[in-house]
C-alpha cells in the first residue's frame, strides 16, 4: 500500500476504507436480520421485561460492533492490497 506524501489519501487507501466500511455495514445488517427473524426473538424475547431486553440488546450490539470493527480493518487491508495491485498493473 502506498501512502501519499502530499497530505491526501491515495487511491488504495480510499478503496480500502470504502470496502472495509461496506463489509462492516453488511455484517451488521445481516446479523440484525437473522436475529430479527429467528424463532427465539419471535417466541421468547417478546415476553422479557424491558430492562432485560435493553441489557440483552446492549450486549448484542457491543459484541457486534467489536466484530464489525475488526472486520473493517481486515477488509480495509485486503481491499487496499488488491486495489494496489490493480492500480500498479493496469
Amino acid at each position: 500500500m502506498i501512502i501519499a506524501l502530499h497530505g491526501g489519501f491515495s487511491a488504495e487507501m480510499l478503496y480500502g476504507l470504502g470496502g472495509g466500511f461496506v463489509a462492516a455495514v453488511l455484517f451488521l445488517i445481516v446479523i440484525h436480520y437473522r436475529i430479527y427473524h429467528s424463532e427465539y426473538y419471535n417466541e421468547e424475547y417478546v415476553y422479557f421485561s424491558s430492562i432485560k431486553k435493553i441489557a440483552l440488546y446492549l450486549g448484542f450490539i457491543t459484541i457486534n460492533l467489536i466484530v464489525a470493527y475488526f472486520l473493517f480493518f481486515v477488509f480495509m487491508l485486503l481491499i487496499g492490497g488488491i486495489s494496489s495491485y490493480f492500480i500498479r498493473n493496469f
